[in-house]
């Protein structure tokens, strides 16, 4: 009987060592367990906060490229005419005067007749750049006529294909203007004014085919964007002039200023 508890001690302590043995291992796990998870959280905080700053240098980035394209980009629309503006004289004078006119807007012949000499001897000196922006709003004055259209159209024409004759066209337009609510001019009388105004035969006789359509109306809508509400408008270097258009002198004592 003593040996066989002797036996079963043996077992016992045996068994003894054994569980021993197994609890001790199985904490060495749990601690290589704890150790690759602490490893991993702490590779994932790297990751994330490099990924991060990454992210903030992207954004920032951006930031910059914004500002350097969008700010200048804004100065320049507040500054300069719309594209659908018809320059008359030197790229190169160092004033600009833009004008937004109707040829059947009574005011803007009435501006055209008082400063129209002054604005010749402008830019034939050098001294100014005339960007003229057609409109055509009041071709419901003209009795379906569409006069305003039509004057446009041929004076488009003239600016693009003979600018050198595109002032004296301009003033011969205004020049016995019809009256707003007439049909303004026929086909053949703003050929004939032309014709007047040194402009060839070659592109007169483009007029009855009217090609700029698209130009005219794109060029009022334009004028209309830019928060122009009344006929004529003038501007000089972007800033609109709010002189007497109506008397001879004006525009030019203004222009001298500006130069």
């Amino acid at each position: 009987m003593r040996q066989g508890k002797r036996k079963t001690r043996t077992l016992s302590g045996a068994t003894t060592a054994k569980s021993s043995t197994t609890g001790s291992a199985a904490a060495n796990q749990r601690e290589l367990l704890r150790e690759a998870r602490e490893k991993e959280e702490q590779e994932k905080r790297v990751r994330k906060a490099v990924t991060l700053s990454t992210l903030g240098v992207v954004v920032i980035g951006l930031v910059v490229l914004l500002i350097w394209v969008v700010v200048p980009a804004v100065a320049k629309k507040s500054t300069t005419a719309n594209s659908y503006g018809l320059t008359v004289g030197a790229a190169s004078a160092p004033v600009t005067v833009d004008i937004y006119q109707d040829f059947m807007c009574p005011y803007c012949g009435q501006f055209d007749r008082a400063q129209s000499a002054d604005l010749k001897s402008l830019v034939d000196a050098g001294t100014v750049k005339v960007v003229f922006h057609v409109m055509n709003f009041l071709d419901s004055s003209s009795n379906g006529a569409k006069y305003s259209t039509r004057a446009a159209d041929a004076f488009v024409t003239v600016a693009m294909q003979q600018p050198s004759a595109a002032l004296a066209f301009d003033t011969a337009l205004y020049a016995d203007q019809p009256a707003e609510g007439s049909s303004g001019l026929t086909d053949a009388q703003i050929a004939d004014r032309a014709r007047t105004a040194g402009v060839s035969d070659s592109v007169i006789a483009t007029f009855a085919n009217q090609p700029n359509l698209d130009f005219v109306t794109k060029s009022n809508q334009a004028a209309f964007d830019e928060g122009i509400q009344s006929t004529p408008t003038v501007k000089i270097n972007g800033t609109v002039f709010k002189g007497d258009l109506y008397t001879a002198g004006t525009l030019k004592s203004a222009v001298q200023a500006a130069k």
